[in-house]
């Protein structure tokens, strides 16, 4: 009888330990995405948000907010601090060719681009596929525009090399 009690004790203790260590180990939530803080967005529209939050997981933008950095928080994403000297704009694939911007992957392959002003293809909102741009100076000073990555659905692509953006602004290649 003693035993079964000692049994039973020993059962109970290791069924609150391992409760402790199982609710220890849900502190460590998963995270709620990357954020994207600080950005001016362009949303395809000729709407532009200023000092930006977009969230992207999953490979979805999931949140899409102006000024809301005081609002959020920053603990549950993986912050990517931008500032305003970056510029997000959505865009889309194109099959033709050097038709577009051209982004070289680590793995050679090329991303085109179509980025024609003031025409973009998709907009930015929230459930959409994340599919955009995101740059270091505003598309409408081409001497300054330089991508620095992309986010194609889950992926982020960090850009090693660009096309001559001139071509897009013209139609013409070099003017």
């Amino acid at each position: 009888m003693k035993k079964s009690i000692k049994w039973c004790a020993a059962l109970m203790l290791m069924i609150v330990i391992g409760g402790c260590a199982d609710s220890n180990l849900r502190m460590y939530e998963e995270k709620e995405g990357t954020l994207l803080l600080g950005a001016t967005v362009h949303l395809g529209n000729g709407d532009i948000i200023l000092n930006s939050a977009v969230g992207i997981k999953d490979g979805y933008v999931t949140l899409l907010a102006d000024a809301a950095i005081d609002k959020l928080d920053l603990s549950k994403f993986e912050v990517d601090k931008l500032g305003p000297n970056f510029h997000i704009y959505p865009f889309k694939k194109t099959q033709l060719g050097n038709s577009g911007i051209v982004l070289a992957r680590e793995d050679d392959k090329h991303i085109n681009i179509s980025i024609r002003e003031k025409e973009l293809e998709r907009c930015i909102q929230i459930g959409c596929e994340a599919m955009l741009l995101v740059c270091k100076g505003s598309i409408e000073d081409l001497d300054k525009f330089k991508v620095d990555f992309v986010y194609m659905g889950e992926e982020k692509i960090h850009v090693l090399e660009q096309s001559d953006y001139k071509v897009i602004a013209s139609g013409v290649p070099g003017q």
